[in-house]
């Protein structure tokens, strides 16, 4: 029996993890082998990636891998959306990446969208306008530096910066580039009308590749430093949403007819794709199967086979990215767990630590009856940034004529319920989108090992939510590999994922949340 051993490198916003994916029999198994934190550093009033802490974690899961498990055949990286850092003309980076937190995107805002609406945008790129986009970022650095202009080579994407880093080549991977703002609809090509009217360098962009290439091997200096032999880097679906997607397992909604509701798309909402993202073929959910691909971002929609660039799609805050095999996601970015995290965070700092086990047991055993509990707008701007959240929530609820949370058990209830009725508002959206309803909704990710939140989902949306894989960015990230090294069919990497997991259904009840505070949102 051949075992396959593959190395997951799974970068989120708030922390890392290196991961062991070991394939046979048809069924792939994961394994964490080191976590780490991944927190910004702030100079100068700035928010900046740790990128050399990040590669020493990553540099020392490969050893511990190595180390407890022996040779390793292959490896690849994906991580959050929209950051990137540059490379100068000798191939070194050019200072730290910034953070899509950082707040230096404000005051160009307003000058970058007198040039491009916000709708223009949506329209050339597929993708909705905000100050975190690449396309946002990029024109903040080039107003505030003139000299990049000279000093940048590259830019490259997080993961494709962390490839470089590992095997020298650089690319930009289509699925994390679909981000950006920077790329046609279709992801097969620069959007040139954006960069002549923002008068950005299209030579920034490196040469753009598919989910799934294999880009070469990792430097000779680091197999010896590492005691690694040889070891492909693939460039797999290295945005994290994209490797999440790829491992949901559809299962009886799967078929090569459908895509999580384009069936239904009327005609004019919708741009055809290039022959080289043919969909035929295709294993992708058929009828009306949604994602929620849950962590400190909630990324909620459905694939669809062509991009979905109507006016509806961009005045309901939609955005199409790519996927592995060349289909689209047509989702909605939600503020996610961050609002709790950020609220233990500052929970702790005052000596007031919960843990994730002890804060959803809070808000499970809530007496929802008498509690003082609100519904939040989770993308409000007053929640973008970090802080003292409570307060935040507070001042909100004072805003919105709502009750006031007090209690810790009332504020993670009210983020929750929150997020529930956020994922319920686009849910909605999706299907007046796409003119069919959606029959049931797939929750992938950390987020789902709190289960009050997959049934409070399932409440709100009167929708069966199947949960299930946890690590899905990890899973997809190591059956993309699979297929990039040949060993599977690509059409295969959903159904190894469904046979090598368990998914647990949740169905909804009376719903927990008023459905007249859901209406403020």
């Amino acid at each position: 029996m051949r075992i396959i051993k593959l190395l997951a490198v799974d970068l989120g916003a708030s922390s890392g993890r290196v991961m062991l994916g070991t394939y046979a029999e048809g069924r792939v198994a994961v394994e964490e082998i080191r976590r780490f934190p991944n927190l910004p550093v702030e100079a100068d009033g700035h928010l900046y990636w740790n990128v050399p802490q990040l590669f020493q974690e990553i540099k020392l899961g490969i050893k511990a891998a190595v180390d407890s498990h022996g040779p390793l055949e292959a490896m690849s990286v994906d991580t959050w959306g929209v950051d990137y850092g540059f490379l100068d003309e000798h191939g070194e980076l050019l200072g730290l990446p910034h953070h899509y937190r950082d707040q230096r995107m404000e005051a160009i805002a307003s000058r970058l969208e007198a040039a491009l609406p916000p709708e223009e945008q949506f329209r050339l790129t597929g993708n909705q306008s905000g100050t975190i986009n690449t396309v946002y970022q990029l024109y903040a650095d080039l107003q505030g530096d003139p000299g990049l202009r000279a000093g940048a080579g590259l830019l490259l994407m997080m993961p494709d910066l962390f490839h470089y880093m590992l095997s020298g080549m650089a690319a930009a991977e289509q699925t994390i580039w679909s981000t950006s703002g920077l790329l046609q609809p279709d992801s097969a090509a620069p959007a040139l009308e954006v960069l002549r009217r923002l008068e950005l360098p299209a030579e920034l962009i490196p040469r753009l590749v598919p989910a799934g290439t294999v880009l070469g091997e990792l430097r000779p200096e680091l197999q010896a430093e590492l005691g690694t032999g040889p070891l492909k880097v693939i460039a797999g679906a290295s945005h994290d949403t994209a490797a999440a997607v790829a491992s949901i397992p559809y299962g009886s909604d799967s078929g090569p007819d459908g895509f999580g509701g384009s069936r239904g798309i009327r005609p004019e909402m919708s741009q055809g794709r290039s022959p080289m993202h043919s969909t035929a073929g295709a294993a992708a959910p058929a009828g009306s199967a949604a994602f929620i691909s849950c962590g400190t971002w909630s990324l909620a929609g459905l694939e669809t086979a062509e991009p979905v660039l109507s006016a509806e799609a961009c005045s309901y805050g939609f955005t199409n990215e790519s996927c592995f095999r060349g289909t689209n996601r047509l989702l909605k970015n939600i503020t996610g767990l961050w609002l709790l995290q950020e609220t233990q965070r500052g929970w702790a700092e005052a000596g007031e630590p919960l843990s994730h086990q002890e804060a959803a047991a809070l808000a499970a055993n809530l007496d929802r009856s008498t509690a003082r509990v609100a519904i939040l707008d989770p993308n409000d701007p007053v929640f973008s940034t970090p802080g003292n959240m409570p307060l935040r929530i507070e001042s909100y609820c004072l805003r919105t004529g709502q009750p006031v949370p007090q209690t810790k058990a009332e504020i993670i209830r009210t983020i929750l319920e929150s997020l529930a009725e956020a994922y319920a508002g686009t849910i909605r959206e999706l299907e007046l989108l796409t003119g069919t309803p959606v029959s049931c909704i797939h929750m992938v990710g950390g987020g789902i090992q709190n289960t009050l939140l997959c049934q409070l989902t399932a409440d709100a949306t009167g929708k069966e939510v199947i949960a299930g894989p946890v690590e899905a960015s990890a899973t997809g990230n190591i059956v993309v590999q699979l297929a990039a090294l040949g060993v599977i069919a690509a059409a295969d990497a959903r159904s190894i994922v469904e046979r090598s997991c368990a998914p647990v259904s949740y169905l909804p009840a009376s719903s927990t949340i008023h459905s007249n505070q859901g209406g403020q949102l």
